[in-house]
């Protein structure tokens, strides 16, 4: 309409070009309400009741598992061998396959400028795990038990979740926002991510130190108090429970930004903050870095790579949208009135 408007030179020509464009947006309208009335009406009722839940879909169901078998199988088992600041960036193949997976079953339009923006996403992580500690943790139980000790992972744990009811009432009170979400989903997916390290490390030196007390226990009761024993105990069953609030928690929070924003706006967004907190944690709480000198260089470069996925995520949002001139909006709005 806008190129129309502006080929035609004289006040009558424009005339008839408005005219012209008015029509055929209004036959575009009806034909659109005919087509839809006459070839769909058996979702008139669907469409009052609105779309149905994702957890009644057998095929998400099953890919929401898959995924989770994902973490349990590939995610944990690294955790146990490397640190969070290593795993936690690989998943940009995650990010990458949601994309694809995007482009070819929910029909969004991979643009050049996003191409781009991935291109610089991935450019961000490999900065990371070029300075990333690949330092495994504890390689004997007197390591694990004094690294449980001083991790201050019953406080640490405290303070999130702190912190996750204030955002939480944030949303509550309608002030939603991506980042929220996304930050809410980071800080669930960081606690197990946490717990899942812990757990692991414990589960692999426990078939070489038969006599390793559990970690919620060393937590809680501290070294000399620990059971070693297989019995279930009220700090073991806190463990479970936090890992079960975290997973439904995240994935809770990951629904809901995926209902209200295109996977290829969530997706890198949700990497970059994930990755962010997942690896301050891990280096907090387990104090991965060797000195001030690898801190240093550590965070400038880090810094570095969280700026390039950010950067590279601006690339991925939606097109602008084009403003019409006010005459011919003018004549859309009273059309659309008119239906």
């Amino acid at each position: 309409l806008q190129r129309d408007w502006e080929r035609t030179g004289t006040s009558t020509a424009r005339t008839e070009a408005v005219a012209y464009s008015s029509n055929v947006y209004s036959s575009s309208i009806d034909m659109r309400q005919r087509g839809s009335s006459v070839s769909q009406p058996s979702r008139t009722v669907e469409s009052k009741r609105g779309p149905l839940p994702r957890y009644t879909s057998k095929t998400w169901v099953l890919g929401l598992l898959l995924n989770y078998a994902g973490e349990v199988c590939g995610n944990a088992v690294a955790l146990s061998y490397l640190s969070a600041s290593v795993v936690a960036p690989v998943g940009i193949v995650s990010v990458l396959v949601n994309v694809l997976l995007a482009e070819r079953l929910l029909g969004e339009r991979i643009t050049s400028n996003q191409k781009f923006g991935f291109t610089v996403i991935v450019a961000g992580v490999a900065c990371i795990l070029l300075v990333a500690p690949r330092s495994a943790g504890a390689t004997d139980a007197t390591q694990f038990v004094y690294m449980v000790q001083t991790s201050g992972i019953a406080l640490f744990f405290g303070l999130l979740y702190v912190v996750q009811l204030l955002l939480m009432l944030v949303i509550r009170n309608g002030r939603q926002s991506l980042f929220v979400y996304v930050l809410v989903a980071s800080i669930f997916g960081t606690m197990n991510v946490m717990v899942s390290k812990i757990m692991t490390m414990y589960v692999r030196l426990k078939m070489a130190f038969a006599g390793l007390p559990n970690p919620a226990d060393i937590v809680v009761y501290g070294a000399v108090g620990a059971v070693s024993s297989a019995t279930v105990t009220l700090p073991r069953a806190l463990v479970a429970l936090i890992m079960g609030v975290s997973v439904i928690g995240q994935e809770s929070f990951r629904q809901q930004a995926l209902g209200k924003y295109p996977v290829m706006q969530f997706q890198p967004v949700f990497f970059a903050t994930y990755n962010v907190v997942a690896t301050l944690s891990g280096l907090l709480l387990f104090k991965e870095l060797d000195g001030w000198m690898h801190a240093l260089v550590f965070f400038s470069v880090f810094s570095i790579g969280i700026g390039l996925i950010l950067y590279g995520s601006r690339f991925l949002q939606k097109a602008k949208s084009v403003v019409l001139p006010s005459h011919i909006k003018l004549q859309k709005d009273n059309l659309l009135k008119s239906q």
